[in-house]
């Protein structure tokens, strides 16, 4: 096979060996979508480096060898954003074309000649754009716990990864900003179902500034995304006997924020403000024989100092909405602490497991709250998918529509009708250590194989 290398007049090149004649259209795109869209790698913000994107198009070429997409960077620009090099990327648009995406393992970079480029393409057929992150970390970009925000547009998908692999994908219909912290110790009484069990003694607590205090305020669909150390698993299952042949079932559970705790209903008080302004003016005019209200009636309370079934407005409540100093409502209803249910019930959405990066999948339409990972012994017959480091068993439920390639679909395998993920004792055994080696595990395990069974 001879290579096939195609340049274009803004400098972007396709380079690709081809098994058999294949078509090829590209055309340029003015109007792309915005570079603040992006999965498949963390960190913000993202910034456009070229100014049109470029949209390829083959007659269902499946017949490439070590495809190439090469295009231009600008050391000018990359310069005046403060973007590193290393921070630059060939983003491909999504099939609904609402985020780019990101494909670390296939990019490369060439400074000599100021491009970037996707590499190991089998197929090209799609739309491309250069773009580059405004961070001075490069490859993994994680964020800290609890003392950095995470700023979310409002439109579009974006990804956030935090310091121990605990990921989050979403999209939401407002901007917003979310912090995540790690709260240690959970109590039996937060878990009501007594065959299930925490895998860790921490949660993840989740709080935006919109907290959950007007639901339809902001529609969000998000992923979410907890690593689960398999090691850990192993000496769980091992304590709770279960048996070489056995299965256990893994599942996320959260706290979401209580809806109107008090239970109010109609029209609520005016705030504190409004009520001393009241009592003030109230204060200040000579006494009325008429049967008139208040001036306070006008606004449907009474008056709180002289009125003995109105209780006093509290002077901290750790869990309200917060305010400014001025005693002004804030533009988003934000609080300092989140009230949240006593207990912690199962997400019973599509849940999978992704064996590339260890981590279990859950969808949720609120993130505001607490999100713990959850095991419990499987009473449920079991099958594995086969092969060394399989993903789980595929339950009742099947393989959901949007499940990623690669994952697992979810289970019911449990007495409870806990969603999760059903995995047979082998196969924790296999993804601990494919857990700790990383990807040169499957090689290994072969090559000890063939050795004799010798450890390398």
């Amino acid at each position: 096979m001879a290579i096939n290398r195609v340049t274009f007049p803004d400098n972007s090149k396709i380079e690709t060996f081809s098994q058999s004649q294949q078509q090829l259209i590209v055309n340029q795109n003015p109007s792309p979508l915005t570079a603040n869209h992006v999965v498949g790698s963390t960190g913000q913000p993202f910034v456009q480096l070229s100014q049109n994107s470029m949209t390829i198009a083959t007659n269902n070429a499946s017949n490439l060898v070590g495809a190439q997409i090469e295009l231009p960077i600008d050391p000018t620009i990359l310069q005046q954003n403060n973007i590193s090099p290393d921070n630059a990327f060939v983003a491909m648009l999504s099939p609904g074309r609402q985020a780019w995406i990101v494909m670390e393992g296939i990019k490369s970079v060439n400074t000599t000649d100021n491009t970037v480029r996707l590499v190991k393409m089998t197929n090209i057929d799609g739309e491309y754009m250069a773009i580059g992150r405004q961070t001075t970390e490069t490859a993994n970009v994680l964020t800290p716990f609890a003392t950095q925000s995470v700023n979310i547009t409002g439109s579009g998908i974006q990804e956030v990864e935090f310091a121990d692999g605990f990921r989050m994908s979403m999209k939401a219909t407002q901007p917003m900003t979310l912090t995540t912290n790690v709260v240690n110790g959970i109590s039996s009484s937060m878990i009501t179902d007594q065959n299930t069990m925490s895998v860790n003694n921490y949660r993840y607590l989740v709080t935006t500034n919109l907290a959950a205090v007007a639901p339809n305020l902001n529609q969000m669909t998000s992923v979410i995304q907890i690593p689960l150390n398999m090691q850990r698993v192993m000496a769980m299952a091992a304590q709770m006997g279960v048996g070489a042949n056995e299965a256990i079932v893994i599942g996320i559970s959260q706290r979401t924020v209580q809806q109107n705790p008090g239970g109010a209903t109609g029209n609520l008080s005016p705030n504190r403000r409004v009520r001393r302004r009241a009592a003030s003016m109230r204060a200040s005019r000579p006494a009325r024989s008429s049967t008139t209200l208040p001036a306070s009636a006008e606004t449907g309370a009474s008056d709180p100092t002289t009125d003995p079934t109105t209780d006093p407005a509290p002077t901290s409540d750790p869990a309200a909405p917060a305010s400014n100093s001025g005693g002004t409502q804030s533009d988003n209803p934000a609080a300092t602490q989140l009230l949240l249910n006593p207990t912690f019930q199962a997400v019973n959405g599509p849940t999978a497991f992704d064996p590339a990066s260890g981590r279990v999948m859950v969808a949720v339409n609120q993130i505001n709250g607490e999100f713990i990972l959850t095991m419990q012994r499987s009473t449920a017959g079991t099958t594995t998918q086969g092969g060394t480091g399989g993903n789980g068993t595929i339950g009742t439920e099947g393989t959901p529509e949007g499940t990623p390639e690669g994952a697992v679909g979810a289970s019911s395998g449990s007495a409870s009708g806990q969603g999760g993920i059903t995995f047979t004792m082998a196969e924790l055994t296999s993804l601990m250590e494919q857990q700790r080696m990383g990807s040169s595990y499957l090689a290994a395990a072969m090559m000890q194989a063939a050795s004799g069974g010798s450890q390398i």
